[in-house]
């Protein structure tokens, strides 16, 4: 039984993505997480790059508090599995797996940005309890 590196967390969020065809095209798709970790992702879609392909993609978390503009994530990774559904609405699949996913720091334009919507969703907490 594999044992997953990290906590994957439950997240809708809007995907983009790329890889390279066998004929060295330049192929395109596009979908909405299922989960996210440190380590991956899980992207629903119609269209599954092959197991073991590189992948380069795209997710766009929206703001938080609706005031600060969306946060986008670029990575690339490699396909580790897919799972395809037969008839019904829910579409197929792909997981992600990389090595070396970043997290954003306090320094960079995306981590200022990531700090303020996180600050905005405490007080909104605090604001619930």
């Amino acid at each position: 039984m594999k044992m997953r590196r990290g906590i994957r967390y439950r997240l809708e969020a809007s995907a983009l993505f790329s890889w390279e065809s066998p004929q060295h095209e330049r192929l395109q798709g596009d979908g909405i997480t299922r989960d996210i970790s440190v380590f991956g992702v899980f992207i629903l879609t119609r269209s599954c790059p092959p197991v073991e392909t590189p992948v380069e993609f795209e997710i766009v978390l929206p703001s938080l508090t609706g005031l600060m503009p969306a946060i986008r994530i670029k990575g690339e990774a490699r396909v580790l599995r897919i799972e395809r559904r037969s008839g019904g609405r829910v579409e197929n699949g792909f997981a992600v797996l990389s090595e070396d996913f970043t997290q954003m720091g306090p320094d960079s334009e995306s981590g200022r940005i990531w700090a303020q919507n996180r600050e905005a969703l405490n007080g909104a907490r605090a604001e619930w309890w």
